[in-house]
């Protein structure tokens, strides 16, 4: 850390939700795997529109690990993709985008997306409540919350929205890049980097199943689809 600059991680932001895929490692998880035998238009809409769902998988995922009173959010014994994936079709169930017919709508409001996932846990024996927030929606509040979040070990969820926030790089944990739109799209929030002298605030995420970083005050120029929620 150097001279007016401040970092805040997950406790275990690497390897964060490792996991092993059949060609490499994945931070965290990824909507392009979905898939149901039979139901191709099924698969198309989670593909394209479930990202709020991978991203509270990885939150499931992570406090399961991190905490014992959170296992019942994983109860598989690794994060092999093939389990992995079992869990993100079993959080579908609970939180899944709109659609007109094959055409995707995403996840939104924030509220449904968090009220999806504390009935998830809830059927699991898991007391797991969104933490609400009465501020206004302003650069500054927003990084508190993340900083709340990330200061208490828990990861937030974030929906990015079309303001050039598009093409991002995402790294994979085993080596090699690669680039994907994430606008309209939901991402796991896993650690802050602010840079007081280049007045810069960058957030570390998981998305598209890799690391990527974003930067705050673009994502601050979206005002309709926009938000962010963590659980405790």
């Amino acid at each position: 850390m150097h001279k007016g600059r401040t970092t805040v991680y997950l406790r275990k932001e690497e390897p964060f939700v490792n996991i092993e895929g059949e060609k490499g490692w994945h931070y965290g998880g990824n909507q392009a795997w979905f898939t149901w035998e039979g139901r191709q238009w099924q698969s198309h809409v989670a593909r394209q529109g479930a990202c709020g769902t991978v991203a509270l998988a990885n939150i499931a995922a992570y406090l399961a690990r991190s905490n014992p009173v959170y296992a019942g959010l994983y109860p598989y014994p690794d994060y092999r993709k093939v389990n992995f994936l079992t869990h993100m079709a079993e959080l579908y169930r609970y939180v899944k985008p709109f659609h007109i017919g094959k055409f995707p709508l995403g996840i939104w409001p924030v509220s449904r997306l968090a009220g999806g996932m504390e009935r998830f846990a809830r059927e699991r024996g898991v007391k797991l409540q969104a933490v609400w927030r009465d501020w206004g929606f302003s650069r500054e509040n927003v990084l508190r919350y993340m900083l709340e979040g990330i200061g208490k070990d828990r990861p937030v969820a974030m929906l990015v929205g079309t303001h050039k926030l598009r093409q991002v790089e995402i790294v994979l944990p085993g080596g090699g890049a690669y680039e994907e739109d994430i606008s309209l799209h939901w991402v796991t929030v896993t650690g802050v980097e602010l840079d007081a002298k280049e007045e810069t605030t960058k957030l570390v995420v998981s998305t598209w199943g890799g690391r990527a970083l974003l930067d705050l005050n673009e994502y601050m120029k979206e005002k309709v689809y926009a938000g962010v929620v963590y659980f405790e």
